[in-house]
């Protein structure tokens, strides 16, 4: 591995390092590094072939390929002479490795548990699991349906906010991928024969095309610049590289010498998966608007009946909706689910963790995820359980002799928040419960070895490690989860590994 001679470097130090080559020179490199290390399997296995063998052990991760491409976007000087080689990229990020850290300068109590939130929402989101992320985006904003009117998701709204189908757009975001993977980072719109785009509903010209990925996917020196002036970015030496990178929104780069650069070769996906649609949805509304209040509300509507939809795909259950109780209009969880040996109490939270609470520990850090995670935990979960015990006539048809367990349902995980740093800060109750994602549910329903059940009467009757979450079920998962599975062959290129168009290695670069 190569490393930087010293530790810490400083931020100023590491950006004037970049600075050293002209953005025409170091960006394509990173782009070309990044096709080749498309996915988590190919950059966790430390190795990457460019003209030679090389063993890189660590050093190229997205997270870093996105820093170094948005700063020298940014603050790049096309007027260096220096072209970027291999051993500069790698010279870079091993200065990205080595940077300075918020922890160096804070009381020794006060270090350990910022430092891990903010790696997490650094490095974790990038590792998410591709075909379960995209087969969501469809499989929840389309083939899901709500229990009541929604206010914003309705007919048109696709093409409203989108410019073209979900279907289309989440395609178009694979085949970009794949035009990365196959031609070095780059895409030229020429390369796309339009006949070839008929697998698309609406996106069959490459006018179609271009129209999305300017409205949606593509930036250029001077944007980006814009956003750092305008104080987007954190300036913080020690907490800028942790702050959301604007490449992972607008991955698609005009100006060198193509139609588009994709410097970080997985950001594509990112953007078609539901973060990247919600994100979106909010750009199109308006953060703190009215209209986008009611696009997350719908959203919410969504995904607490794709939870449900999963649900029911666990043999021998009983799967119940919310109860409404008393004269007041009391409401349960969002679902009881009733299994021969365990009753489930689920609460589905659409709320998404935010930059802030990633970026570590601050004085609103235990008020954030009490806000949006400590009622279903405290009341909502406790208090559905009591209901049942005390045989509630509303209740009197879920059993109240078996095992409770509890499980806040999240759209988007909260990550380490089932370890015990992190927990301390929530509420206590007296139903065993866990927080879990919509990744973490698509497998656990699914996994046969132990199955869902079985996992948590084992956790019931005796505690496993600290940090047990319902991802330890992945391993025991068929291959396939039907609903994903049955949303995956709807888009373009579902039905089979179609090569998309443009991506043919024998066509001209």
């Amino acid at each position: 591995m190569v490393r930087s001679s010293r530790f810490p470097i400083s931020d100023r130090e590491y950006v004037q390092r970049i600075r050293r080559h002209p953005p025409s020179s170091l960006l394509p490199l990173i782009a070309q590094v990044s096709s080749l290390l498309p996915t988590k399997v190919d950059w966790q296995q430390d190795w990457v072939t460019l003209n030679r063998h090389r063993s890189i052990k660590g050093l190229y991760r997205p997270w870093a390929f996105a820093d170094a491409a948005w700063v020298s976007l940014t603050r790049g000087n096309e007027h260096r002479q220096r072209p970027a080689a291999v051993d500069d990229l790698e010279e870079i990020l091993a200065q990205y490795v080595a940077l300075d850290d918020l922890y160096r300068h804070l009381p020794v109590g006060e270090r350990m548990s910022g430092f891990l939130l903010r790696v997490a929402g650094q490095q974790f989101t990038w590792q998410e699991d591709d075909f379960s992320e995209l087969a969501r985006s469809l499989a929840m904003l389309v083939q899901t349906e709500p229990t009541k009117p929604l206010n914003a998701l309705v007919d048109g709204w696709e093409r409203e906010v989108l410019g073209c189908p979900v279907s289309d757009y989440v395609g178009l975001g694979q085949m970009l991928f794949t035009v990365a993977i196959h031609r070095q980072g780059r895409v030229d719109l020429d390369w796309v024969p339009e006949n070839e785009l008929a697998v698309f509903k609406e996106l069959t010209s490459r006018a179609a095309v271009e129209a999305v990925l300017e409205r949606h996917f593509a930036t250029g020196a001077e944007e980006e610049r814009a956003r750092a002036a305008a104080g987007l970015i954190s300036s913080d030496p020690l907490m800028r590289r942790y702050t959301p990178n604007p490449l992972r929104s607008r991955p698609l780069v005009r100006g060198f010498g193509c139609d588009y650069l994709i410097p970080v070769t997985p950001a594509v996906l990112g953007k078609v998966s539901p973060m990247g649609l919600y994100y979106t949805g909010m750009e199109h509304f308006g953060s703190g608007s009215k209209a986008f209040e009611r696009f997350a509300g719908d959203l919410g509507e969504l995904f607490e009946q794709y939870v449900g939809r999963h649900l029911r795909l666990l043999p021998d259950t009983e799967v119940h909706p919310e109860i409404v109780y008393d004269k007041d209009n009391k409401k349960s969880v969002d679902w009881i689910v009733v299994l021969p040996g365990l009753v489930l109490l689920l609460d589905a939270k659409s709320a998404r963790p935010t930059a802030g609470l990633r970026l570590g520990p601050q004085q609103t850090f235990g008020e954030e995820l009490n806000q949006k995670l400590g009622k279903a935990i405290e009341k909502q979960i406790p208090n559905t359980a009591k209901l049942i015990r005390e045989r509630h006539p509303k209740f009197a048809h879920i059993p109240h002799d078996r095992p409770m367990f509890g499980i806040v349902m999240t759209m988007e995980p909260y990550h380490l928040v089932n370890t015990p740093e992190f927990r301390q800060v929530l509420p206590t109750s007296d139903v065993p419960t866990v927080v879990a994602s919509a990744s973490e549910l698509e497998d656990a329903v699914v996994a046969t070895d132990p199955t869902l059940e079985e996992a948590i009467l084992a956790r019931i009757e005796q505690p496993p490690p600290a940090g047990w979450s319902l991802r330890a079920l992945a391993d025991g998962r068929p291959v396939i989860n039907p609903i994903l599975d049955e949303a995956w062959k709807l888009y373009p290129w579902g039905t089979e590994p179609a090569t998309p168009p443009g991506s043919g290695a024998s066509a001209e670069s």
